[in-house]
């Protein structure tokens, strides 16, 4: 691995204190790997949990607006889907949207409808684990994006003629004009590369 990999961990936070081993196995695969996680949410959100009193609200605004924060900062998604969750399903969404590589873990002998039903998408691997299986699945998942590299970011200053032009092609085959910019610039490398030969 040549550059730091930073993974986004989810988890719903509605069973925290029975799930804490399975959460934590799974950010020490992570871990044991050299990434790094996008927020270490886990130890003080449990710590939260444990130190609330019984019936007492706890508001976890702060942590879901950090969450939604963390997904465009990070290159991967590693989400435990075992409990059903709006916020683990929005999360995800929000990732897959962003073209993130999202790993959906879900703990063997749960229901198959934990597994976000209809989200088969490029970006998404969904993985059945046990404790004995998830370091070996999670490394796996990571292995496989150690050799890409990260896209790059960058501005770029356009007139209203270009733009108007990134608008109409955008609207007409529902890609974005990001999409459209590269696929222009890699046509104009294989004329290149084809002059080349």
């Amino acid at each position: 691995m040549s550059d730091i990999k930073v993974v986004h961990f989810i988890a719903p936070k509605s069973r925290l204190k029975e799930e804490i081993e399975d959460f934590r196995n799974i950010v020490m695969a992570i871990h044991r790997r050299g990434y790094v996680l996008a927020r270490d949410w886990l130890e003080p959100s449990y710590l939260l949990e444990t130190h609330t009193q019984p019936g007492q609200a706890i508001d976890w605004s702060d942590v879901c607006r950090a969450n939604i924060e963390a997904i465009p900062q990070c290159d991967l998604v590693v989400a435990e889907i075992s409990t059903k969750s709006f916020g683990v399903g929005y999360d995800v969404g929000l990732a897959v949207s962003q073209k993130k590589p999202t790993l959906l873990l879900r703990r063997e002998g749960i229901t198959k409808e934990a597994f976000l039903g209809g989200l088969d998408h490029p970006y998404v691997q969904k993985q059945e684990y046990t404790a004995e299986t998830v370091d070996r699945i999670v490394g796996d998942f990571l292995a496989r994006y150690d050799d890409q590299t990260k896209d790059i970011r960058f501005n770029l200053f356009i007139d209203s003629k270009i733009n108007g032009y990134l608008q109409r092609t955008s609207s007409g085959s529902g890609k974005t004009k990001a999409e459209i910019v590269r696929e222009l610039l890699l046509r104009e490398m294989e004329g290149e590369r084809r002059q080349d030969m």
